[in-house]
């Protein structure tokens, strides 16, 4: 019993340290997460046909003891593959799939209906979304208004995508995704804190105050914690993710901080440019565990697993030093031309590549001989590099090119292949500030990439072998400073088997959806899920009351401003009854189906639960009036929604009221 005792309290004392910013003594490891307790299921469900044999599961998980009261619960779905004739699994496709709630008394759909269902979820609309959407990814923007944009590529409407918008309460440094893509962490510099922002909700859920200055971020592989350089202060704050509070504050030395980890994540190495030193500490235990002297005027630093040893760039001397990760002493020191800037390993960890941000240039150094392989010209100003399994995407700010690297031609002799694409109308020099964090994302196919067009306020859509962008995203007005990709869709995780992370709300019969493009086939399974709460299903019930205060069948006049009333309140079910306000509200007006004219009205207080909007239908037809408080957990569609009738313009134009 003792024993128990004194170990709670001093699981007790940590957690206070933390709360009150206080360094907790260096050793004691970060608490592990609790496993997920996963709920009894019944055994998977299949399904056989002509193409391929299909197997279907869904692991439900508990709610951890602090999750809040109607929180849904996360799942965890499988999808097995196989050949219908051989049993062997089909491997590297991209399947598809949705679950949807079958209403008590429905027959399951048949192969027509399956079909059709299938239809309606790749159109995108917002008023014919599944329950649940095993294929979501979303793009992120770090923008220069203080704000990050949550853009959905999915809806089908081709000018308004923007689905969420985060205010940051300040200007951000950086910012890092944790690898169970649960949270965004943002650095603030001007607040000394770090914003985490929930990836469901998408709000700002805690404020981690740590040093001075926080600027670049990192997380630990494990995603156990964030490591934050404090630059105005010499420190770095490490962040449990768990707890979200500050675990401990290392001393590291003066300016600006990078972060490599190594030796499969358990150690992480820290540059201090001013100090001139690298410091290697024990993940787990937080323990210093040595400092290798470089001298004033480190920069860039990269782990390579290969070569099992940290590169460094001393921006003054122009050399990468090359530090043995057992010994932890330098082992090399090779040399570069003048002013080198980020230096970043490929996925392999075999070749780093080196660039010039004040010059034209690019060094590839080959880790297997730690010496300079290729020395590539004909950049402008290269500043930022990210890789896919194909490329280097070297980005310009002296132009608007992005320079693709073929990696497989670095080791053929001669020279290694470029190709220039252009990205936008502006160089990105002409921004009002580039940032810190990559400006290129992968999607989850793995041969495109999302492109931050910052001075174009703008994101670019690239599929490797064309030669220009395939497509164009708005940022409705803001520069995107960096960009991530949050993909929540289906993935192989071994040969023939595909996962995806999913949130389930209520119990009942679910109808699974799955389609594959190559061989060309969909099949329908059904789940029975149980073991949701019944505070979580309420969410089911919608959590707000809309009731339009005008006649949605009567017709409004092309070219006339019409103003429409109507009440939002919080349902009964609801704990949180607090009223709104117009400012937690969202409105979208657009003409489907392609959605090519939207307006987002601005909502006015009209009374107690009483709103009013304003907007002027161009042309005459069908619009679609929708109303959201993502705040509160109402995405835009999931509320009823408004079909308004607009007829030709009139003779005279006067303001329509469409409200006693």
């Amino acid at each position: 019993m003792k024993k128990h005792l004194l170990l709670a309290s001093s699981v007790v004392l940590v957690g206070l340290l933390a709360a009150a910013g206080l360094r907790t003594p260096s050793g004691v490891p970060s608490p592990a997460p609790p496993e997920p307790v996963v709920l009894p299921a019944p055994p998977p469900v299949s399904v056989k046909k002509a193409e391929l044999a299909v197997s279907f599961d869904l692991q439900l998980r508990a709610r951890t003891p602090d999750a809040a009261r109607g929180s849904p619960l996360e799942a965890t779905t499988h999808f097995t593959l196989t050949d219908p004739h051989g049993g062997q699994p089909l491997r590297g496709v991209r399947p598809l799939g949705w679950m949807n709630l079958r209403p008590e008394g429905q027959a399951a759909p048949d192969e027509t209906a399956c079909k059709e269902r299938i239809q309606t979820f790749l159109g995108g609309l917002l008023s014919a979304r599944p329950d649940v959407n095993l294929n979501s990814y979303l793009f992120l923007t770090l923008n220069h208004d203080h704000t990050l944009s949550v853009i959905d590529p999915q809806i089908a409407l081709s000018r308004t995508k923007l689905q969420n918008l985060v205010s940051l309460g300040g200007a951000p440094a950086d910012w890092a995704l944790t690898p169970d893509m649960k949270a965004v962490y943002v650095s603030i510099p001007v607040q000394g804190t770090v914003s985490v922002v929930d990836t469901r909700r998408f709000v700002v859920v805690r404020n981690v105050a740590v040093g001075r200055e926080p600027g670049r971020l990192a997380v630990s592989p494990d995603g156990r914690s964030v490591w934050v350089s404090n630059e105005g202060d010499g420190t770095v704050s490490i962040i449990d993710t768990g707890s979200r509070q500050v675990l401990d504050t290392l001393e590291v030395g003066e300016g600006k901080h990078e972060f490599a980890f190594g030796e499969e994540g358990r150690t992480a190495w820290i540059s201090s440019s001013e100090e001139g030193v690298l410091v290697a500490v024990d993940v787990a235990s937080r323990e210093v565990l040595g400092r290798v002297r470089v001298g004033q005027g480190l920069g860039s630093i990269a782990y390579s697993e290969v070569a099992r040893a940290l590169y460094a760039v001393q921006e003054r001397t122009g050399e990468v030093w090359v530090v043995d990760a057992a010994s932890r002493e330098v082992s090399r020191r090779i040399s570069l031309a003048t002013a080198p800037g980020e230096l970043r390993f490929e996925p392999s960890g075999r070749w780093a590549f080196v660039l010039y941000p004040r010059g034209n240039r690019v060094d590839v150094l080959d880790a297997a001989s730690s010496q300079v392989a290729h020395s590539l010209t004909g950049f402008s100003e290269p500043d930022r590099v990210l890789f896919t399994q194909a490329f280097a995407y070297v980005r310009n700010t002296g132009d608007a090119r992005m320079s693709l690297i073929e990696l497989a031609s670095l080791e053929k002799s001669g020279k290694p292949s470029v190709v220039q694409v252009t990205m936008g109308q502006k160089r990105p020099s002409l921004a009002k500030d580039l940032g810190r964090s990559a400006p290129v994302a992968v999607l989850p196919e793995g041969n495109t990439v999302l492109v931050a067009g910052t001075p174009d306020r703008a994101l670019y859509l690239y599929s490797e072998g064309m030669m220009a962008p395939r497509g164009t995203h708005l940022n409705y007005g803001r520069e995107p400073k960096a960009v991530l990709v949050l993909d929540r869709s289906l993935r192989e995780v071994e040969p023939g088997v595909f996962t995806s992370e999913a949130v389930v709300r209520e119990n009942g019969t679910y109808d699974v959806f799955l389609l594959l493009d190559n061989p060309r086939t969909s099949a329908c399974l059904e789940w029975k899920v149980a073991g949701v709460p019944e505070d979580a299903s309420a969410f089911r019930k919608l959590p707000f009351t809309l009731k339009p205060e005008f006649n949605p069948s009567q017709l409004l006049t092309a070219g006339v401003p019409a103003r429409l009333r109507f009440q939002l309140a919080p349902a009964a079910h609801l704990e949180d009854q607090r009223p709104l306000s117009p400012e937690e509200l969202q409105v979208l007006v657009f003409r489907p189906p392609s959605g090519h004219w939207q307006q987002r009205p601005e909502p006015r207080r009209a009374g107690d639960g009483l709103f009013e909007i304003e907007f002027t239908p161009p042309d005459p037809g069908q619009y679609q009036l929708l109303v959201g408080v993502e705040g509160r957990g109402a995405a835009l569609g999931e509320l009823p929604h408004f079909t308004l009738g607009v007829q030709p313009a009139l003779t005279a134009s006067t303001t329509l009221e469409t409200h006693p």
